[in-house]
């Protein structure tokens, strides 16, 4: 997709600008790898009149709203956009396969927690619940046991 739709520069693509995607056609996505509903989805987003600039000042809470109101982004994409480029202190992907598992191997082994049970676990962390998902998810990942 980067090759394909995005700009070259000398020793790399740039990734597609926004408005490059939101001219695609499903078509260009899906000779790339996407499924149909994926491209639908990017290029749905690349359309969406989000303001970036404008979610970084608004709350935890109101941000996953507007995230979620925009069709194929749900709960755990909000959660990793307040982590990973927002860096929010509390934030706590509970709903991420890989920090379920890790939740499960800190404590013991048990059964793989439900996205419910690892929210309730994250509250324990407050406020640095995206820091401890980050700790958490690089033991699982140094340990090994990682599948």
């Amino acid at each position: 997709m980067i090759e394909r739709l995005g700009e070259p520069r000398i020793h790399a693509f740039a990734f597609p600008a926004r408005e490059r995607l939101a001219a695609a056609e499903p078509a260009e996505l899906r000779a790339v790898g996407f499924s149909g509903r994926k491209a639908e989805y990017v290029i749905g987003l690349a359309r969406s009149d989000l303001d970036y600039e404008a979610l970084s000042r608004l709350p935890d809470e109101e941000v996953k709203a507007r995230l979620v109101a925009v069709r194929g982004l749900g709960e755990w994409t909000a959660d990793w956009y307040l982590a990973r480029h927002l860096a929010r202190p509390q934030a706590w992907p509970a709903g991420d396969l890989g920090l379920r598992k890790a939740v499960a191997a800190f404590y013991g082994d048990c059964p793989l927690p439900s996205t419910e049970e690892v929210r309730v676990i994250g509250a324990r962390f407050a406020p640095f619940q995206n820091l401890t998902a980050h700790y958490l998810l690089a033991d699982l990942y140094l340990s090994g046991r990682v599948e």
